[in-house]
């Protein structure tokens, strides 16, 4: 199959009706990003072009979620990482939460729900799972829904399974996980305290007195505009001394930042919000 290729007018013709029927704003995501990702929509939707591209969003709500969760980053593993996930384990977690009331976790784009089960499952396994609040947003509607039911690509076990085990050593992931007929299933009772949230895209709806926010490799996709955006609305939500944690090639970098944060873990890109 040959690969669609969106000119510049076409582009900033398709993110004007994005805004204009559904009043969500993408001109501050990263070009390339969102030129592939709708072009990979065209393709895959036999539409031709830009204008069919157009037509077919103006005209069908259905097919905008679609496009909307074509729009997230998946997460490619549970416990992607592992070396991060054992800081959680040993450190931030026995520290902040053993004592803590209604302790919250954001998880601003929770896209497949792998970062939001890896957290679950630790919590779990250390006996903190009570204490914690989880709050999950998404632009997509069927990304929320995929992750509530705790659904999950089966292909993907044997790579699941190796991380947890470089965590937890004595224990099998497959206790929080059933697979049927090839369809496998977090055990949902993992995330029952969770607040799911249908965020837009410049989140105006962000939740607010969060002790820790797991945002990895998601701003590389925004443009710095975006970005800086964020930023400001991260520090607004973290409570003084609360945990930031990016991806590993992102960094916390504008005009305030140092007085803003500090970095804690430089390997794990781990940020904690300054007391003053």
């Amino acid at each position: 199959m040959n690969r669609y290729e969106l000119g510049i007018v076409d582009t900033r013709n398709i993110i004007k009706t994005l805004q204009d029927v559904y009043n969500y704003d993408f001109k501050n995501y990263a070009l390339t990003f969102f030129k592939r990702r709708v072009e990979r929509v065209i393709l895959n939707h036999n539409l031709k072009d830009a204008e069919g591209f157009i037509n077919k969003i103006e005209n069908d709500r259905a097919f905008f979620e679609i496009f909307l969760q074509e729009m997230c980053v998946e997460n490619t593993e549970m416990f992607r990482d592992p070396s991060l996930w054992r800081v959680f384990k040993e450190d931030i977690f026995p520290k902040n939460v053993q004592d803590a009331v209604n302790f919250k976790i954001w998880f601003p784009e929770v896209s497949s729900g792998e970062e939001l089960y890896s957290t679950a499952i630790i919590l779990k396994k250390l006996n903190l799972h009570k204490n914690v609040q989880f709050i999950a947003s998404s632009i997509s509607e069927l990304d929320i829904e995929k992750t509530k039911k705790g659904i999950f690509d089966s292909k993907k076990t044997e790579v699941n399974d190796a991380n947890f085990k470089r965590i937890f050593s004595e224990s099998e992931l497959s206790d929080f996980y059933t697979i049927e007929n090839d369809n496998a299933h977090w055990d949902t009772s993992l995330i029952e305290n969770t607040k799911f949230i249908k965020q837009n895209i410049i989140f105006d709806d962000y939740p607010k007195g969060i002790k820790l926010i797991l945002f990895r490799n998601q701003m590389i996709y925004y443009n710095q505009i975006l970005q800086e955006r964020f930023m400001k609305i991260i520090y607004n939500c973290l409570v003084p001394g609360g945990h930031l944690i990016i991806g590993n090639n992102e960094k916390v970098e504008y005009w305030n930042s140092d007085k803003d944060y500090t970095l804690i873990n430089k390997t794990e890109s781990i940020y904690k919000k300054k007391l003053s």
